[in-house]
């Protein structure tokens, strides 16, 4: 299935990214029919501080630098792809670029410290605002856990 090939690739790109840069395990791809556009992940989170610069919000990014997307509208045939649930600043930024799918693979409910500050949910908005966007939850779940926790591991959270 090409969301689980799709999934796997960011998984083992979030621990390149953890090994290699020392970068927090939230990754993102930005992908339209299979292929990959763009890639995203924390680089700045860890490094300085920076809460703005999440893996969805950087892939969202080059992806719009990179297809030269003015009006800021990728389209449904785009799906971000996300090692964790999106908080709701990712969340707002794919739904502004119309993106037509978000896949994940580990959620809130998996790792709640990490979603402790939002009393609104994707859920949330799901309810209010059925079939808008298409959400799939929990792709290659047990090894987007195993990366998570190996992040937890190395970085003491």
């Amino acid at each position: 299935m090409i969301e689980e090939q799709t999934m796997r690739e960011l998984i083992k790109y979030g621990y390149e990214k953890l090994e290699k840069n020392n970068a927090y395990p939230f990754c993102a791809f930005v992908v339209r029919n299979g292929v990959i556009v763009s890639k995203g992940y924390n680089s700045k989170v860890n490094l300085v501080g920076d809460k703005t610069t999440h893996g969805e919000m950087e892939a969202l990014s080059i992806a719009c630098k990179t297809l030269q997307i003015r009006n800021l509208i990728f389209g449904k045939e785009y799906e971000l792809y996300s090692t964790c649930e999106p908080c709701l600043a990712c969340f707002d930024t794919a739904l502004w670029h119309r993106i037509g799918k978000i896949i994940f693979s580990v959620d809130k409910h998996d790792f709640p410290e990490y979603f402790h500050d939002h009393p609104y949910s994707i859920e949330d908005f799901e309810k209010q605002n059925p079939g808008l966007i298409s959400i799939k939850r929990g792709v290659l779940h047990n090894e987007g856990i195993a990366l998570f926790k190996k992040a937890k591991q190395k970085y003491g959270w």
